[in-house]
C-alpha cells in the first residue's frame, strides 16, 4: 500500500516546467496546455545545450504566446531527435522525385537478388548543409590552388626548355 502512494506522488511531483520539456521532447512541440508559469520554469530548467543548439526555446515560448492568445500548439520548427528525420511517404506511396525505380517497381536495378533496400556506394542525393560535407568553397579554393600550381609550373617548364635552346655566345 506504501508502495503505491509513493509512485502517485513521484508523478505528481514532477515540476510543471520539466513536463513542458517532455512534451517537446516527444515530438519537437509543446501539444499540452500548462499553467503559465510551467513555460517559464521549462526554459529556465533547459539543459544549456538544449537551449543553444535547438529550437526548444523558441517553441516553448510559441506555446506560451498561443496559450496566453487560446490558440492552438504551433507546429516544430525543428525536430528533437538526433538524426531523426520526418517521413511522409507510407506504404503505397509514390516515389519521391529523383528517385529510379526498376523495372519490377521495387526500387531496384531489377536484377535477380537485388532488393533495392540497400544503396549502391555514392547513390542517393548530396547534402552540402550536414555537417559531415565537404563546404563548398574550400573545394573552389582547393581547385584554384591546384590551377595556381600547374600555372607556375608551366611556367618554370617554359623557361627551362627556353634556356636550353639559346645558341651559346661567341666571345
Amino acid at each position: 500500500m506504501v508502495a503505491f502512494a509513493a509512485s502517485g506522488s513521484a508523478s505528481a511531483a514532477t515540476p510543471c516546467g520539466k513536463r513542458v520539456i517532455d512534451d517537446w521532447y516527444d515530438n519537437g512541440r509543446v501539444d499540452g496546455s500548462y499553467p503559465l508559469r510551467c513555460y517559464d520554469d521549462a526554459i529556465d530548467a533547459l539543459p544549456r545545450d538544449v537551449r543553444d543548439y535547438s529550437s526548444a526555446k523558441d517553441d516553448i515560448e510559441r506555446a506560451l504566446q498561443a496559450r496566453l492568445n487560446g490558440r492552438a500548439a504551433p507546429p516544430a520548427t525543428s525536430d528533437p531527435t538526433p538524426g531523426g528525420g520526418t517521413s511522409t511517404a507510407g506504404p503505397g506511396a509514390e516515389p519521391e522525385p529523383g528517385t529510379e525505380t526498376g523495372e519490377d517497381g521495387s526500387g531496384g536495378s531489377g536484377k535477380p537478388g537485388d532488393d533495392g533496400g540497400v544503396p549502391e556506394a555514392g547513390a542517393g542525393d548530396v547534402d552540402t548543409a550536414s555537417s559531415s560535407s565537404v563546404p563548398v568553397p574550400l573545394l573552389v579554393l582547393a581547385g584554384l590552388a591546384l590551377l595556381l600550381v600547374a600555372a607556375g609550373s608551366i611556367g618554370y617548364l617554359t623557361r627551362r626548355l627556353q634556356a636550353r635552346r639559346l645558341p651559346p655566345s661567341a666571345s
